[in-house]
């Protein structure tokens, strides 16, 4: 669930596109809706990218969901590239978005998800939603998100969690951790403990994705790290630590690549697109520092076009065959990518072999 791709279960869209050649709506938008945060993390793309005090305006907003289920898509993650509860529209946007029959999670630092409305419009609209949170103690939590806010965004999850269950709502709650091998061991077996006595319904921990050589001030290893044995054994410890109610999950496939890619090209983008907060839709998010490199790669802004019209454009799909056929992933991009399983879904689809009804 954690740690794959879920178009196995999309494939009428995938023979319909691969097979047939058909021009096909997305499964799937992570959509930023906000280009900056409250708090400061040290493995967070927002210093290798040039974020600013702006987000996706209400009335593109809720258009872009209307044009989302109007054209086919069936799921919307309020994801990145900021922090979306910065957004003032994003809980008419949920409420819009569950109404118009939307698939919808959300992803948030905690620090604003602070009382029973948002918690109800949360809980109610989204069949998912996670915290941000690489850290188990106070003093980790300084040092990893920048600010003092550990108190605050604990106290959130457990009063989200309460209400959750008091009001039977089916929404699945988790915290997600990227993990910094080099300084994060000891955290992550606080945070699977936190976990626990919160009473979530999984800690996934997951790979730090490396967009620079360490330029930008991010956080900066060498991958091999991910590789030693003393992490190979923190991780199992907390894998070790979940209980029926919580699951502790570490996207294993995805750390040991290292971000290696099994695959050319970059075939799954008709089926997953992503929009940066300040309007922005590219195929990636790697492309979100507006750097003049990918401005080729750019679909457009839905504060300027609609997303409908984006996508009944031949710049659409234009985009889609040159990153298919003409986007070198092991060149242009890097890091361990938010589409790397379904690409290599998608590869290996598209290699057929001989023979191929001996099954």
């Amino acid at each position: 669930m954690h740690d794959g791709t879920k178009l196995l279960w999309h494939m009428d869209r995938v023979m319909a596109h691969f097979d047939r050649g058909e021009r096909v709506a997305p499964i799937h938008i992570d959509m930023g809706i906000a280009k900056f945060c409250n708090i400061r993390c040290v493995f967070c793309y927002g210093q290798y990218q040039e974020m600013k005090p702006v987000f996706i305006k209400k009335e593109a907003l809720l258009q872009t969901i209307k044009d989302a289920a109007e054209i086919g898509i069936r799921s919307i993650a309020f994801i990145g590239d900021g922090e979306p509860t910065m957004n003032p529209a994003l809980y008419e946007a949920l409420e819009l978005g569950y109404n118009m029959g939307l698939s919808l999670a959300l992803s948030t630092n905690g620090v604003l998800v602070d009382n029973p409305f948002k918690f109800k419009r949360i809980l109610e609209s989204c069949e998912w939603m996670r915290f941000c949170l690489s850290a188990g103690t106070r003093e980790g939590y300084k040092k990893i998100h920048g600010k003092d806010y550990f108190d605050r965004v604990v106290e959130n999850i457990a009063r989200l969690v309460a209400f959750k269950e008091k009001n039977k709502y089916p929404c699945d709650i988790g915290l997600q951790a990227v993990f910094v091998p080099t300084t994060m061991k000891e955290e992550m077996l606080a945070e699977s403990r936190l976990a626990v006595e919160l009473g979530v319904n999984y800690f996934v921990i997951k790979q730090c994705s490396l967009p620079d050589g360490g330029e930008s001030g991010m956080s900066h290893f060498d991958m091999a790290e991910y590789d030693k044995v003393d992490v190979d054994e923190v991780l199992r410890q907390c894998e070790a630590i979940s209980t029926e109610k919580t699951e502790i999950i570490v996207k294993w496939d995805r750390i040991k690549a290292k971000g290696a890619k099994p695959y050319e090209g970059c075939p799954s983008i008709p089926f997953i697109l992503e929009a940066s907060g300040n309007g922005n839709f590219y195929p990636c998010g790697y492309m979100f520092n507006e750097d003049p490199r990918f401005d080729e790669y750019k679909f457009g802004n839905v504060h300027e076009v609609s997303l409908k019209k984006m996508f009944e454009s031949d710049r659409w799909w234009e985009i889609i065959r040159k990153m298919r056929y003409e986007f070198d992933v092991h060149e242009q991009c890097k890091g361990c990518c938010r589409q790397d399983k379904a690409n290599e879904f998608c590869w290996n689809y598209l290699q057929r072999p001989l023979g191929l009804n001996f099954i």
